[in-house]
């Protein structure tokens, strides 16, 4: 029908309970206009109201369901035999008890059905993939992870994912038909329609392609994909620092640096979908090169970052004490941490260096979105922990209003749950398409 493509553009990324929109927002104006005063159209958008109703508040009693709606006992009844039919809802029977405090009638309590069908989250990251597969709800039923392949390019690392991906149906015994929505984040500049990456600095022969057709391709279902930092963002929203509120920024540093921000409670991301791009900030940092790309934010206060610039001062005092630190690994931006923690005064100084240009970097974006909180997150987010005071001072001094600056209660799961929370999305706006075009 005609109205569904302009029912799949409504609000894509508002975060309400359960459903993405509310049942107003999911109703086009033709599509009210052109069959609510039918017989056929009042069904549908009672069906609609109906299941909205359950999958917001349930469990329910019958007269619940009417009092919420407004829809009449018969009206009510009629819908909850087409939601049943389909499995959207469950009935079961709970006991109640009387004034006297003896066994009363069997009430029917109304559920939505959270198992009918399965989320699949891929978190495609610089160091780890991340996989996660919950129910309708949110509740996690694998989780998988392993390191990625960086050294041996693209199609290792879409092996490794389907590698996860056939692991966790088996030993879960899911099938295929049961999973309603794949969601992918992965770093990148990336167009959420196509799922096309344009640019991409930290993985290996990750440009110029659409990663949405490669990963459908290999799981053999279709794959949406989305920036890493906006699924992290929406994953803040749902379940993390960012709960309840409109406005927050959350950027991960680790192998690179990203942002996703939320804006007036919706995800921001921009014209063709690469807003919080945070790492080409030009902060103008003094470079021997003088190069654009090496003047940007990310090359320096990234963990590869601090990694270089400590690979540029190893010949200095104390520079031996870090390298011992280490181990026979290389010397990593941690290690780099866990040496000023010790004392070490050159390790001081690279984190001094990096702290200052993260305190930059963080203020130039509160200085144009204003959000109320500043979540970091990624793999230095641990080490950066013990300094949010600093960062904060740092933050204060060069903006008129500073967030609260928080690390993230997801840890390194924000991208993950965030692709789960659209994954969810995803089917239950299918569902209402569904019931709103098929329901006789």
């Amino acid at each position: 029908m005609r109205h569904i493509r302009g029912l799949l553009r409504v609000n894509r990324t508002r975060s309400l309970p359960i459903l993405s929109s509310t049942f107003s927002e999911f109703l086009p104006a033709a599509f009210t206009r052109s069959s609510s005063g039918s017989p056929a159209g009042l069904r549908r958008l009672n069906v609609a109201r109906v299941f909205e109703t359950v999958r917001l508040n349930g469990p329910l009693t019958r007269q619940s369901i009417g009092e919420i709606s407004g829809l009449s006992k018969p009206t009510v009844n009629e819908a909850l035999e087409i939601l049943n039919n389909e499995k959207l809802i469950s009935l079961n029977e709970a006991k109640t008890k009387s004034t006297t405090g003896r066994p009363g009638p069997k009430a029917q309590q109304i559920t939505f059905n959270k198992d009918r069908k399965k989320i699949v989250a891929i978190d495609i990251g610089g160091s780890n993939i991340r996989l996660l597969v919950s129910d309708l709800d949110g509740n996690i039923i694998a989780t998988l992870m392993q390191s990625t392949p960086l050294k041996n390019g693209r199609k290792a690392i879409l092996a490794k994912v389907k590698e996860l991906y056939d692991t966790a149906l088996t030993e879960n015994k899911i099938k295929v038909s049961d999973i309603g929505s794949i969601v992918a984040g992965s770093p990148g500049t990336i167009d959420p329609a196509t799922g096309e990456i344009t640019r991409s600095y930290n993985l290996p022969d990750w440009e110029n392609f659409s990663l949405s057709d490669e990963l459908s391709k290999v799981l053999k279902k279709q794959v949406n994909v989305e920036n890493e930092a906006h699924l992290a963002i929406y994953g803040e929203h749902w379940r993390g620092g960012a709960k309840d509120l409109a406005n927050a920024a959350a950027m991960s540093v680790g192998v690179g640096i990203g942002l996703g921000l939320l804006i007036n409670g919706q995800v921001y991301r921009g014209f063709n979908g690469i807003a919080g791009e945070v790492g080409n900030l030009p902060l103008q940092i003094a470079d021997e090169a003088k190069s654009p790309v090496n003047a940007n934010f990310e090359f320096h206060a990234s963990a590869v970052g601090l990694e270089r610039n400590f690979e540029a001062v190893k010949n200095k005092e104390g520079a031996k004490e870090i390298i011992k630190l280490a181990g026979t690994s290389p010397v990593s931006a941690k290690t780099i941490y866990a040496a000023a923690a010790k004392g070490n005064k050159l390790a001081t100084e690279l984190v001094n260096q990096q702290l200052e240009l993260l305190s930059r970097g963080i203020a130039s974006v509160c200085c144009i979105t204003n959000p109320e909180v500043f979540i970091l997150e990624g793999g230095l987010a641990p080490a950066l922990e013990p300094h949010l005071k600093t960062i904060s001072k740092m933050v204060q001094k060069i903006t008129l209003i500073a967030p609260k600056i928080v690390i993230s209660e997801l840890k390194d799961l924000a991208t993950a749950y965030g692709a789960l929370r659209r994954g969810i999305e995803n089917v239950d706006r299918a569902t209402l398409i569904s019931i709103l075009q098929e329901t006789a």
